[in-house]
């Protein structure tokens, strides 16, 4: 029912009617209501009283409208909100306690990117695996090759722990320098490349107990020391090799996973008078002041005719 001017009152009738409820002045001076059912117009009136019976109906009518659409906008408005994109607003369901927002910011509050996970406690591992895209050109003259690679590392950090139904959190570049990331670097490189187009091809992991996974894609110039004595029956194997920049190995230990090298389609590779082998990983300490302790993979190939396209050695 809704009110109407002078402390009347407007409803339905069973039978789908107007009800009208009215006031009326009693002896005593009091009021009493009746409920009454508006009188229809007599059309023997002028067009005058039918015309304001009309116009009653539709005010009646559009005042019960609008209270239904009220009541719709108020429930839409508890449960979604505004969210914009490409210059379309579109409704997205909130995410109250599990707001990404929320958890990243009570992350990196007092959180200190210059220190190592478990710095003065125990050394910080990374496990690390490689996806060889290509190899080559293979250079004889300046005794380089050519490697594009996907390096991933993986460690821990207590730091970066949180509590929510998010067990994952699938970030880009822009997070990578507000925490603590290795210094991991290849140690016979002559010239590195990051890829950068569309955007930068780094990529952050993090699961709520503390595990993260860095990747990033690299095209390496590395040195390796062909051995050309019985060319072109010659067997060369060509090193990468990586390890920390400033930490010895009491602090960062690097681990290989199982599987850790795997291999891209090899027909698009440019070895031209090189043919592929194979893979092997290594371990193997460099004589450092700091302690050093380098590690990487060996490349196997072996020269292959140019005149008749043998392959030799193995």
């Amino acid at each position: 029912m809704h009110l109407l001017g002078g402390g009347g009152w407007v409803g339905w009738g069973h039978d789908g009617t107007i009800l009208f409820v009215t006031k009326t002045a009693t002896e005593g001076g009091g009021t009493r209501g009746e409920m009454r059912s508006p009188k229809k117009p007599n059309f023997g009136d002028n067009a005058l009283s039918a015309a304001a019976f009309c116009h009653r109906k539709m005010i009646v009518r559009l005042l019960l409208l609008l209270s239904v659409i009220k009541c719709s906008f108020q429930k839409d408005d508890e449960d979604y909100e505004d969210a914009p994109s490409n210059n379309t607003w579109l409704l997205t369901r909130k995410f109250h306690d599990n707001d990404v927002t929320s958890i990243l910011n009570g992350l990196l509050k007092g959180y200190d990117n210059k220190l190592r996970p478990d710095i003065g406690v125990k050394p910080t591992v990374i496990h690390t695996d490689m996806y060889v895209n290509s190899i080559g050109p293979v250079n004889a003259i300046n005794m380089e090759y050519t490697i594009d690679i996907f390096f991933a590392q993986t460690w821990y950090d207590r730091r970066l722990k949180f509590n929510s139904t998010i067990k994952v959190l699938r970030l880009n570049s822009n997070m990578v320098g507000k925490i603590w990331i290795p210094d991991t670097f290849f140690r016979n490189s002559k010239k590195a490349d990051a890829h950068w187009i569309t955007t930068p091809n780094r990529m952050l992991r993090i699961w709520n107990d503390g595990r993260v996974l860095y990747t990033l894609r690299l095209t390496i110039d590395a040195e390796c020391q062909l051995q050309l004595h019985n060319f072109p029956m010659d067997e060369h194997s060509c090193p990468l090799e990586f390890s920390s920049y400033g930490y010895p190995k009491e602090e960062i230990i690097y681990q290989w996973k199982r599987s850790s090298v795997e291999v891209g389609d090899i027909r698009s590779w440019r070895l031209y008078q090189f043919s592929f082998v194979g893979l092997r990983n290594t371990t193997e300490e460099v004589k450092t002041t700091s302690g050093i302790i380098s590690y990487g993979f060996h490349i196997q190939m072996i020269c292959v005719s140019a005149k008749k396209h043998t392959v030799y050695g193995l």
